[in-house]
């Protein structure tokens, strides 16, 4: 596939959050997701695309957001892109703002995501999460 058949479908993957059948729907069956600093101590790495929907959903229930890309990098590989993003929207059981920077590497095959390693800043996520008062 093209570098911007590629972004486009990155960016539909992204007009699809708050939706886990609609995001997965981009993904290939043995697509892997790593947050290399999700749990401080060690990689969080799901594989396959059942459980990352079953992730996606979990996670759905606790945050509601956007992601827009900020910059996109150049890459010799047409199948990889590697783009800057933000977030935008709220924890809903804590009612608090979730604003997070992320740099992803997003790999392609056949015009569908087979795999990420996103970062982001953690602390970010379980500050909006912690109760009231922490």
């Amino acid at each position: 596939m093209s570098k911007r058949t590629n972004l486009e479908i990155l960016q539909s993957v992204f007009d699809s959050m708050g939706d886990a059948d609609a995001v997965v729907a981009h993904y290939t069956d043995d697509y892997v997701l790593e947050l290399p600093y999700a749990h401080p101590e060690k990689m969080d790495r799901t594989e396959g695309i059942e459980a990352v929907r079953e992730r996606l959903v979990g996670a759905f229930q606790l945050f509601r957001f956007t992601l827009h890309i900020t910059e996109v990098y150049p890459c010799v590989d047409p199948d990889l892109v590697i783009a800057e993003y933000i977030s935008q929207g709220e924890v809903i059981p804590t009612g608090r703002r979730y604003s997070n920077r992320y740099i992803g590497l997003w790999r392609f095959r056949d015009g569908k995501v087979c795999f990420t390693r996103e970062y982001l800043n953690p602390e970010i996520a379980r500050a909006a999460m912690a109760p009231a008062g922490d």
